[in-house]
């Protein structure tokens, strides 16, 4: 080490002493720092900063989040439209990001667009951060107070140490569930169809958790990295790994107050959800001409108070995290600024110059100005609700198809899963068909027999009669054999079910396999009866053009901004990207939208409010259930409280 130079891995008090320590195996932690002095600490520093704080940091929360939904958002989505077009596409599908990823124009634009992502993000916790520990240490909130703290701030942004810390905010913490932190953030997570599937074995189910495991381990070892950066006054790299460092001890109490923290704000949440439904209740039951009015009003309310509730809990955590900084102070380098007093040590007392009579109407004034900037947005927010609501008394008209059969009856894509779904109702059963080493056809999904059969065989590599003679089994004890698609086809011919037939390919493929499984199918006079789609938008355009009158489909994994162009009559879209700009276009270009796979009840009723033109789901028996409950004899409280959990985002 250079004479003079100051060691900065050092305890600040060690570092300050010019004392060279000899390592002597785990540091004990500070008093401050042990889980029971800790955890109380954690959930008393967030409570209070809500406390002090109350409405002038919701406000801060309120506008870090508007700006970006309404001036970053459109811009970002503009950048991702050039992106595309510089690449040849105006909608996204998987051949369409393929060749955007190998064209220079369209990675500058991707590249441009995701800096400004992580920059807004970063920004935007870092506001918060900093209007939480100006609470803390009593300082003004008034935004040039703001500005001033937030200057080397942004200086640190651009820094390219800043991009591991914009990394972790804007795909680490999102995909533990925790997106709601930021309006650019709260609908990235792993898609339902990848997570779907891996829960569908013991295996992918341990892959699931321990991804799920090894990103919450991460997020929380990091989770310091925000307030060291913007409070702290340390670089973004760094400060990352000055998180991992504190963090190493004081992880248990951090994931029990963040824990507590989240169930308080989901209580609030469920209670927000009740008084919500209470007005629109009675009016259901007194007053139906007033139904859909009191119904939109209250939605206006429940958003407002929707966003107070994730404000709070952000603040909440945000309280927690500056006092872990401040209490990690000694494990910290002393180059690392202290965090600020606590709330306790800051007098909240008026002055005594002014008269208890004064301040009580100060306060006063100050509750009505609040309340008012609460309910106009709410009212503003009830008169664009008004045709929402009304909307909300059609009937829809979506297609229920049960997802390869009927996961509650019988194994995947077997004739007892087909079975199960027919006797559930579903109007089409959505199935799998590939080719096997012989040329002939199976109904399968997966290329490889290692999920259903436990062996590592690969479909295209048997003849149809060896894969006939497998039993499968499924996670619910489900056990049956594959099928042929003969076998399959006229199963379903037996039960009157119609079909969404998918061409599944693994690779192997015959060249003529479309006109092969056209032949197939029409030996069994079953070509015009079902329908069919594809992955493969060469395959679903050939079949289309070798029998122009079948009704054919091309599946997307991922879609986006609008309706990609092609000759099949309808898209089936993914649920994680499904928008509404992506359902108008494709309304726009006379296709219907099929909507895959929609599991969660709340999905599958908002897609059903959407009448999207059909939902595939593992749970047709449920999707039924809710179609059938829609109409117009149905109590407006119930539209209203599918809206409310559509509309309010809570988490």
């Amino acid at each position: 080490m250079p004479k003079g130079a100051h060691r900065t891995d050092l305890p600040a008090e060690a570092a300050s002493s010019g004392v060279k320590s000899k390592p002597s195996g785990r540091q004990p932690l500070p008093a401050g720092l042990a889980f029971r002095s800790l955890l109380p600490g954690l959930l008393r520093a967030g409570r209070d900063l809500l406390k002090e704080g109350g409405w002038r940091l919701l406000a801060v929360y309120a506008v870090s989040q508007a700006i970006p939904l309404a001036l970053v958002s459109p811009l970002i989505h503009w950048m991702f439209t050039q992106a595309l077009a510089s690449a040849g596409f105006h909608a996204v599908t998987s051949a369409g990001i393929a060749t955007m990823l190998s064209s220079g124009v369209s990675l500058a634009w991707i590249a441009g667009l995701c800096v400004l992502a992580l920059l807004t993000v970063s920004l935007q916790l870092s506001v918060l951060a900093v209007a939480a520990a100006q609470v803390r240490s009593g300082a003004s909130l008034r935004p040039s107070a703001l500005a001033a703290r937030l200057l080397p701030v942004i200086r640190r942004l651009a820094l390219p140490g800043f991009l591991p810390l914009g990394a972790y905010l804007f795909l680490v913490v999102p995909l533990t569930q925790a997106g709601f932190f930021s309006v650019l953030t709260h609908s990235i997570a792993i898609p339902n169809f990848v997570s779907g599937e891996l829960l569908k074995s013991t295996q992918g189910t341990l892959v699931y958790v321990s991804f799920l495991v090894v990103a919450g381990t991460a997020a929380l070892r990091y989770s310091l990295a925000v307030p060291l950066f913007a409070v702290g006054g340390v670089a973004g790299g760094k400060a990352m790994r000055l998180s991992w460092r504190a963090t190493g001890r004081t992880t248990p109490a951090l994931l029990v107050a963040g824990a507590v923290g989240v169930a308080a704000g989901m209580l609030a949440g469920a209670g927000l959800v009740v008084l919500t439904l209470l007005p629109t209740l009675a009016a259901d039951l007194f007053f139906p001409r007033a139904a859909a009015g009191v119904a939109a009003f209250a939605l206006g309310a429940a958003q407002v108070a929707g966003v107070a509730i994730a404000g709070g809990l952000v603040l909440f955590v945000a309280g927690m995290l500056l006092e872990l900084m401040d209490r990690s102070i000694p494990l910290l380098p002393s180059d690392v600024q202290p965090g600020t007093r606590k709330i306790s040590q800051v007098s909240t007392a008026p002055p005594a110059e002014v008269r208890p009579s004064v301040a009580r109407r100060r306060r006063r004034r100050t509750a009505a100005a609040v309340a008012g900037a609460a309910v106009v947005p709410a009212l503003i927010l009830g008169v664009i609700n008004l045709p929402v609501m009304e909307g909300l008394r059609d009937v829809p008209r979506t297609l229920v198809l049960g997802h390869r059969g009927f996961s509650g009856g019988g194994v995947e894509n077997t004739i007892s899963g087909l079975n199960a779904a027919a006797a559930a109702g579903s109007d089409l059963v959505e199935m799998d068909v590939m080719q096997t080493a012989d040329g002939e056809f199976a109904a399968m999904h997966d290329a490889s027999l290692q999920r259903l059969a436990g062996r590592q065989d690969a479909v295209g590599d048997l003849t149809l009669a060896e894969l006939t003679s497998i039993t499968v089994h499924d996670q619910f004890g489900h056990a049956d054999s594959i099928p042929s698609l003969r076998d399959y086809v006229l199963a379903a011919q037996e039960a009157g079910q119609p079909l969404l037939i998918e061409l599944k390919l693994h690779g192997g493929e015959t060249e003529d396999y479309v006109e092969r499984l056209v032949a197939e199918l029409e030996s069994l006079d079953a070509l015009q009866e079902n329908i069919y789609h594809s992955l493969s938008q060469e395959k679903a355009e050939e079949l289309k053009l070798l029998r122009p009158e079948l009704y054919v489909g091309l599946t997307l994994a991922v879609a986006g901004v609008a309706s990609p162009q092609t000759t099949a009559d309808f898209i089936v879209v993914e649920e994680a990207s499904y928008t509404a700009a992506v359902r108008e276009s494709a309304w726009a270009d006379g296709k219907e939208v099929y909507v895959w796979t929609v599991n969660g009840g709340d999905a599958i009723r908002s897609m059903l409010r959407d009448n999207v033109d059909g939902i595939i789901t593992d749970h047709p028996d449920v999707a039924l259930r809710d179609r059938n409950s829609m109409g117009t004899d149905e109590f407006m409280s119930s539209k209203l409280y599918d809206a409310v959990m559509r509309f309010v985002v809570i988490f």
